[in-house]
């Protein structure tokens, strides 16, 4: 009997297997800022795998060129994400991807008064939220 518990599986909080989710999370957030647009636009943080960066590009002829781009720019990039969201990561690998996948839009209302309406409300929201103003 002693062995079935052993073999049962135990009930493990969310994240506890997998503690870079919550870098990969921060990276994903921040990766604009990081890496500058015209690299963010073509790549994006997949994952991270013993504090290093996997990150992955859809466009197959700029892999290579990134792959010799990194030994210069890593240092940099390492130390703006430091700076920036406080992770330490020790290495940068640049492999193939798929796109990100598109966001549903939602339908813009066709009237502009509903739509400025929509803002304002939500702006007053994020003001009582803030605590600047009260309801």
């Amino acid at each position: 009997m002693s062995s079935d518990r052993r073999r049962a599986p135990r009930l493990v909080p969310l994240g506890a297997r997998l503690p870079d989710q919550k870098a990969l999370a921060r990276l994903n957030r921040a990766w604009a800022f990081l890496v500058g647009p015209a690299l963010a636009d073509r790549t994006r943080p997949l994952r991270v795998e013993r504090s290093v960066l996997v990150m992955g590009c859809w466009e197959l002829t700029r892999i290579g060129p990134l792959r010799e781009a990194v030994a210069a720019v890593w240092p940099q990039i390492r130390d703006r994400i430091h700076r920036a969201l406080g992770l330490s990561l020790t290495g940068l690998q640049v492999v193939p991807c798929d796109p990100p996948a598109e966001s549903p839009t939602e339908p813009q209302d066709p009237d502009p008064l509903r739509r400025a309406l929509r803002l304002l409300e939500a702006r007053r929201k994020e003001r009582i939220r803030l605590g600047l103003e009260k309801e």
